[in-house]
């Protein structure tokens, strides 16, 4: 887990965030003493702006099991790439209540005490290293990168701390984790090779090796192929690499779309010659994944173990998050 709590005193803490920045969160009336503070913020907080998707469905999920601390999120930036996809989400954005933050100075006009930002890519983060030039008052996560499920879903423990919640933030983290032991207890995954990739306008990236995807995997008994077993997060790759090491997938898992067999097959004609296909084990994914994912992360792993499952076969009933691919 990427970030740490040092406590000053009942009123006051230190957290450091994924760069290693040092924020003070107090809750009396004066701001305390301390050395090396990056940033001072008053909680709980009233006005905060998101920058993913991730940190709005983390606090969706505090929202409705804790308190209603998504009222306090004034904004997205550029809602569109975003694309928000779960229902609460959108229905704010269409409403006014979450403004779509398209420039620099529509940020600075809602007057945020933090911005939830991300570390993407990074060798490189372009929109970290933007709200420090401008001077916004930022905390960042890094969930994305998170070797480790588990630890990824404590990014909500983060977050809840700028409200007052870190309990209620644990108990939740408790409970879905309780839940994903179940899942590997029942799991009869046995050894499947799984092959789990995007391409999108001309680029391909497989999973990595470190991500917590592959650790969700083997988490549950299958295997990897990656061209990277190192790599946290996703490895730029290529369709050559990818039609290569398809004859030896026992499942794949295209990311970003709902396919057919019809469309991968016209990329990768190859793929006929799967285990995978044979299997009926192809799966896309419903456009609401990666939120989903990261609000119910126990339904996302359920729905893998079920993907990956001995015996199991194609054409699965009542998934929600991922899809089977079909003619």
């Amino acid at each position: 887990m990427n970030y740490g709590v040092e406590l000053l005193s009942p009123q006051a803490k230190i957290l450091t965030d994924a760069t290693g920045r040092r924020l003070l969160l107090y809750s009396g009336a004066s701001k305390p003493d301390a050395s090396k503070i990056d940033l001072a913020v008053r909680v709980p907080i009233h006005r905060a702006v998101a920058c993913s998707p991730i940190e709005l469905a983390f606090a969706l999920r505090l929202h409705n099991e804790a308190e209603p601390v998504l009222d306090n999120f004034k904004g997205i930036l550029n809602a569109a790439e975003a694309h928000l996809v779960l229902p609460e989400l959108v229905e704010r954005l269409s409403s006014g209540r979450l403004s779509d933050i398209q420039s620099l100075q529509e940020l600075k006009a809602l007057k945020p005490e933090v911005v939830f930002t991300f570390l993407f890519p990074h060798d490189d983060p372009y929109l970290y290293n933007l709200l420090v030039k401008t001077h916004s008052p930022n905390a960042v996560e890094d969930a994305w990168y998170e070797p480790d499920i588990t630890e990824r879903i404590k990014w909500i423990e983060f977050i809840g701390h700028f409200f007052n919640l870190e309990r209620q933030a644990r108990e939740i983290v408790q409970k879905v984790s309780q839940d994903m032991e179940n899942t590997t207890r029942s799991s009869s995954t046995k050894g499947e090779r799984v092959l789990w990739f995007m391409e999108f306008q001309g680029y391909v990236f497989v999973t990595g090796g470190r991500s917590w995807v592959a650790q969700s995997i083997r988490r549950l008994g299958g295997e990897v192929i990656t061209p990277d077993a190192n790599t946290p997060g996703s490895v730029q790759s290529t369709h050559e690499w990818v039609a290569s090491r398809m004859q030896e997938a026992n499942v794949i898992v295209f990311t970003m779309v709902r396919p057919s067999i019809l469309h991968l097959s016209s990329m990768y004609p190859i793929i006929k010659n799967s285990p995978a296909y044979r299997e009926g084990k192809i799966h896309g994914f419903n456009v609401n994944y990666w939120q989903e994912g990261t609000y119910a992360p126990e339904t996302w792993f359920r729905e893998l173990s079920l993907i990956l499952s001995s015996g199991a076969e194609g054409n699965h009933e009542g998934l929600k998050l991922f899809s089977t691919v079909t003619t």
